[in-house]
């Protein structure tokens, strides 16, 4: 139940479904799967709902039907909300190139929720390390086992999920 409070913007949502946003909008646009636009965004619309999300959310998340093929609606979706909103942007194409709408969608609602946590936990962890003067790059585990430094996690939180997992069976071959 920890993590921010997200937006999600869907654009050109091929069905209803449920997500754990707090506010979510669909606006109008459409991508083919081959990557060619066949009607434009509303950007109106986006602007819109993003009036109505200002101040009630901490992260938003965006996702457009086939943006793994061209993600030009979601990137002018981020450019809109770093100008009117200024929080954190998550872009579904950007964490997946797999065309399952639903899939990527919850995984980048569910990477916005944890922003905020893992930006939390990475500024207490250079606190104690800097009291104890401990000077060091902060590396953190993936849960395929591989490591990424702090400011990578920060964008990408959902790839720390089972971490602890992976370091566990990592240390136990060491």
């Amino acid at each position: 139940g920890k993590g921010a409070a997200v937006g999600l913007i869907t654009i050109d949502e091929p069905k209803e479904c449920e997500y754990p946003a707090a506010f979510k909008i669909n606006v109008k646009g459409k991508i083919d799967v081959k990557g060619c636009e066949v009607f434009p965004l509303d950007t109106a619309s986006v602007a819109e709902g993003l009036e109505q999300m200002r101040g009630n959310i901490d992260a938003l998340a965006v996702s457009g039907y086939a943006s793994v093929r061209n993600p030009a609606y979601e990137l002018r979706v981020k450019e809109l909300s770093d100008e009117i909103l200024g929080v954190p942007v998550v872009c579904a194409h950007e964490l997946t190139n797999v065309l399952g709408y639903y899939e990527r969608t919850i995984t980048a609602v569910l990477n916005a929720k944890l922003i905020p946590v893992i930006k939390e936990l990475i500024a207490a962890t250079k606190e104690v390390l800097a009291s104890m003067g401990i000077e060091c790059t902060l590396v953190i585990i993936k849960g395929d086992g591989n490591c990424m430094v702090d400011s990578f996690a920060e964008e990408r939180p959902i790839e720390t999920v089972l971490s602890g997992p992976a370091a566990s069976a990592l240390g136990g071959i060491q």
